[in-house]
């Protein structure tokens, strides 16, 4: 068989290619999924046809900008920050309120590839679940409360036969181990939903200098040593109730995690990014395989010591869904055996100078 000329073979494997590019036409042209090719001035270079559909293109919006099809204020706000890689953002679709979408934009070179997907779905089932766990929550409150009153009374009886006196005391136990996990689920639920409430100047000396004092009173029967330390006045702009709560978990975390005696520092300083929180302490430390999935609902690195001091299993999962409405995420560096660092930097857009104390 003769051999092909260089001439030859390039045409051939111009030809292959041409061929290979027209396939993947072909598949992403069959995605469900919107597929939208962006030059650098964000005009539409190519799309599919789930694309079509979903924005009502016309071959005549070749070179027109996204924005006069996608004009949504959390759309513009993430096209215009995003970086690689990136989880994308939710939006409620423009013409269909109860549709919702999921916008992911990959930049290369230039150019910028935006995937659009239809979440509605599993947005109406993360919605059940988290309405059924607030109202599961919210339903075994009274119960609780009654059971623990009345256990409460019989375990103050003078003339309690011995053998029953530890029955009600591991009972009075569990019983104030479930009310603190319905507790956390219901103010995981609040932090979730994003129910409205009032947010404001967050003086952090002020507290941080609380959050130091309860956990010096928590601190009692561990009898660790434990720094404050404060380098910036600048506060945040949000909620400090859920705040409080989340720095709160994160210091009686170290505190719990900590052998007695050991040594644990709060701080709060200032950053090139912004203002940076951060619990040290020289406990067991964490192996590296537990620490990605820390802040997961009731995962345990483990469970019986964790029960054993209280936990809920939901401490890390409700500081990931308060900073997150920071902007920010839950920081862990960890070696076991030496202690542990969790720590998150506040961007600027939050950071509020001490002095500015009105919005």
């Amino acid at each position: 068989m003769p051999r092909q000329s260089a001439q030859q073979q390039h045409q051939t494997s111009l030809e292959n290619n041409t061929e290979q590019l027209k396939k993947i036409r072909s598949a992403l042209r069959a995605l469900r999924d919107a597929v939208i090719l962006l030059n650098d001035d964000d005009g539409l270079q190519w799309w599919n046809q789930a694309a079509e559909d979903l924005l009502l293109l016309q071959p005549s919006d070749q070179g027109a900008s996204i924005f006069d099809f996608i004009d949504v204020p959390e759309f513009r706000q993430y096209y215009q920050s995003t970086a690689t890689p990136n989880d994308g953002v939710h939006i409620a679709s423009w013409r269909d309120s109860n549709r919702y979408l999921k916008c992911e934009l990959t930049p290369f070179g230039d150019e910028k590839l935006l995937i659009i997907y239809d979440v509605t779905r599993l947005q109406h089932l993360e919605q059940m679940r988290r309405d059924f766990v607030a109202n599961v929550s919210h339903e075994l409150r009274t119960p609780l409360t009654v059971l623990m009153g009345y256990l409460e009374n019989f375990s103050d009886q003078p003339d309690m036969p011995a053998q029953w006196r530890r029955g009600f005391e591991l009972m009075t136990q569990q019983t104030a181990r479930m009310n603190r996990v319905v507790n956390d689920l219901l103010l995981l639920s609040r932090i979730e939903i994003e129910e409205t409430h009032e947010l404001h100047f967050i003086d952090m000396t002020k507290l941080l200098t609380q959050v130091y004092d309860d956990a010096q009173a928590y601190n009692q029967e561990y009898d660790h040593t434990l720094h404050l330390q404060i380098d910036t006045y600048d506060g945040l702009y949000g909620s400090e109730m859920y705040l409080n709560s989340a720095l709160s978990n994160l210091v009686i975390n170290a505190i719990k995690y900590t052998p007695r005696q050991g040594n644990i520092v709060i701080s709060w300083t200032k950053t090139a990014a912004g203002c940076q929180f951060a619990v040290t302490d020289n406990g067991i430390g964490i192996a590296p395989n537990h620490v990605t999935r820390l802040t997961e609902r009731f995962y345990r690195v483990d469970s019986g010591r964790s029960r054993a001091t209280g936990g809920t299993g939901l401490g890390l999962a409700i500081v990931k869904h308060v900073l997150y409405q920071y902007d920010t995420t839950l920081q862990i560096e960890s070696i076991e055996g030496k202690g542990s660092t969790f720590s998150a930097i506040f961007p600027a857009a939050h950071v509020r100078a001490a002095a500015i104390t009105e919005f």
